[in-house]
C-alpha cells in the first residue's frame, strides 16, 4: 500500500488496497476553534450547543480521556521532521472528521478532541508521547509516523486501542491495531497488477522502481511488492531506494532509459515526488508507462505542469479530491471539512485514510455504550467486519485485519484525473481470491 517532495514523503502497501505515508506542515483550526499545548499538539473543539438528542445527562468519566462532556484521543505524526509538514494532512484528516461529528452534536453529548503530537522524527519522543497518551487519553486515532514501531511497546503493555493506518508490518499485525485500510504484509492484493499484465504483457519484463527507504517500515513496502510482482512474472531491471532528502531523480531517469525500462513504478512515491519524476521523464524525452501507486494528491497535477498526461493511478480510495463528489456523498463531506479546517493545506492520501480512521473510531464509539471503556470500544471494533467510510475507501475487514481486494483505475487525461475502464462510475472493482500470501509474515491474532 505507499512517500511526498518539496518536500514530502509517503508509504503504501498491498497493491490494490493502496495505503500510505507522506510529508506536509503546520496546522490551522480557526474554522472550528482550536487550542494548542506546549508539546506541539492541537485539539479540535466542538460547537457551543449540543442538540437534545445528544444530551450528556448520565455521562461519567468512564475511562482515561473521557469526561461527561468530552472524549480526548491522541495522535502521533511526523510533522516537523524529517521533512517539514510531512504528515500534516493526517492531522487535518482527524481534526476534520471530529469537527464534522461535533457539528452534529458529538457522540452521546460528548465533543471529540484530538491531541495531536509532533513526533519530530524522534524515536525517544514517540515513546514518551505514547506513554503519556496511553495514561491520559482514551485511544490513539490516526497515527502517522515512519517510526511507528516505537509505539508498539506502549500499545502492548497498556492495551490501548489504536485506530490508525500502520506503516510497518509489525504494527500492522499488532492485536491493538484496527486499521481502516489493513496493510499487514500477510496478503497482497494483485488486481491492479493482473490488469497491467493483461494489457501490457511484453512491457512487464522491463520494470523500473524507485522506493522510499527512510526507515525499516518503509523498506518493507518494496520487499512485499517485489514478491507480488515476481509471482505474476514481472521483471525488475532497475530499482533504487531513495531518502527523504532527495528532490531530484534525473540520474535514475537516465539509468532507466539506458536499461530500456518500459514501466515505471513509484513505491511510497507521493504526489509531489510523482510530479518531479513526470517532469524529469519529459525533460529527458523518456516516456515509459507511468504507474503511480501513491501519486494521487492535490499537488500532483499542479507540480507536474502538464507532463503527467497518460499516467495511471491504481487506487484503493475514491477520487477524494472532488472528482467523485456527485456520485459519492462522503467525498463531498470529506473535501468540505478538510478545506474548512485548513483551506491552504494540500490534501493527500493520508488525509483521506486518517479521516477514515476517525470515522472507524466514531462508529465503534457509538456502539461502545453511553459511558465507554477501552474494553467496550475494543468489543465494538471487533464487530466491524466491513468498513468503507461511506465509500471513501475500498471495503475491508478491520476486525479481522483483512485488506481490501477492491480497487479502481484512474488516469491523467487532458491534465485531469478521471476514472477509466474497468472502473465503474462509482465504487470499486473487486477481485475475490486475488490475494497473495506473502512469505515471511505471520498474521496477527487478536
Amino acid at each position: 500500500m505507499a512517500l511526498h517532495i518539496a518536500r514530502k514523503f509517503r508509504v503504501r502497501r498491498a497493491g490494490a488496497a493502496v495505503t500510505t505515508v507522506a510529508v506536509l506542515s503546520g496546522l490551522t483550526l480557526a474554522a472550528c476553534g482550536s487550542s494548542s499545548t506546549a508539546g506541539g499538539s492541537t485539539a479540535t473543539s466542538a460547537p457551543s450547543s449540543t442538540p437534545s438528542s445528544q444530551s450528556s445527562s448520565g455521562n461519567t468519566a468512564s475511562a482515561p480521556g473521557i469526561t461527561p462532556t468530552s472524549i480526548t484521543v491522541g495522535q502521533v505524526a511526523d510533522i516537523s521532521e524529517p521533512v517539514p509538514g510531512l504528515f500534516k494532512s493526517a492531522q487535518v484528516g482527524v481534526q476534520a472528521y471530529f469537527a464534522y461529528i461535533n457539528s452534529l452534536g458529538g457522540v452521546n453529548g460528548r465533543k471529540l478532541i484530538v491531541d495531536s503530537r509532533d513526533s519530530a522524527f524522534n524515536p525517544g519522543k514517540i515513546t514518551s508521547d505514547a506513554k503519556d497518551i496511553a495514561q491520559n487519553e482514551f485511544a490513539f486515532v490516526g497515527n502517522y509516523t515512519l517510526f511507528d514501531i516505537g509505539l508498539k511497546p506502549t500499545l502492548d503493555s497498556e492495551h490501548v486501542p489504536t485506530i490508525s493506518v500502520a506503516i510497518g508490518n509489525d504494527l500492522g499485525n499488532d492485536p491493538n491495531t484496527y486499521s481502516p485500510t489493513p496493510s499487514t504484509g500477510n496478503d497482497y492484493a494483485l488486481g491492479p497488477y493482473e490488469w497491467l499484465k493483461q494489457h501490457y504483457p511484453n512491457d512487464i519484463q522491463h520494470v523500473g522502481i524507485l522506493y522510499a527507504a527512510a526507515t525499516a517500515s518503509t523498506k518493507q513496502a518494496f520487499t512485499v511488492q517485489s514478491q507480488a510482482l515476481a509471482h505474476l512474472g514481472f521483471n525488475i531491471v532497475y530499482a533504487r531506494g531513495f531518502s527523504q532528502n532527495e528532490t531530484t531523480f534525473t540520474s535514475d531517469v537516465l539509468a532507466m532509459k539506458a536499461k530500456g525500462v518500459k514501466i515505471f513504478m513509484g513505491v511510497a512515491f507521493p504526489d509531489n515526488y510523482a510530479a518531479t519524476i513526470s517532469r524529469e521523464f519529459s525533460e529527458q524525452n523518456f516516456h515509459p508507462l507511468n504507474w503511480e501507486t501513491a501519486g494521487y494528491g492535490s499537488q500532483f497535477l499542479p507540480l507536474a505542469g502538464g507532463t503527467a498526461n497518460g499516467a495511471y493511478l491504481p487506487l484503493g480510495t475514491a477520487l477524494f479530491l472532488g472528482q467523485d463528489s456527485s456520485a459519492i456523498p462522503a467525498v463531498a463531506t470529506f473535501t468540505k471539512w478538510m478545506k474548512q479546517i485548513d483551506s491552504k493545506d494540500s490534501i493527500a492520501l493520508w488525509g483521506a485514510t486518517s479521516w477514515s480512521a476517525a470515522a472507524l473510531f466514531v462508529q465503534a464509539l457509538k456502539d461502545a455504550g453511553k459511558n465507554p471503556t477501552r474494553a467496550s470500544l475494543v468489543a465494538a471494533l471487533n464487530k466491524i467486519t466491513s468498513f468503507d467510510a461511506g465509500g471513501l475507501i475500498a471495503p475491508s475487514n478491520p476486525a479481522k485485519n483483512i485488506p481490501a481486494n477492491c480497487w479502481l483505475l484512474a488516469q491523467v487525461k487532458n491534465n485531469q484525473i478521471v476514472r477509466v475502464s474497468p472502473s465503474p462510475k462509482s465504487g470499486f472493482i473487486c477481485s475475490p481470491g486475488d490475494m497473495l500470501p506473502i512469505n515471511g509474515w505471520t498474521p496477527e491474532t487478536r
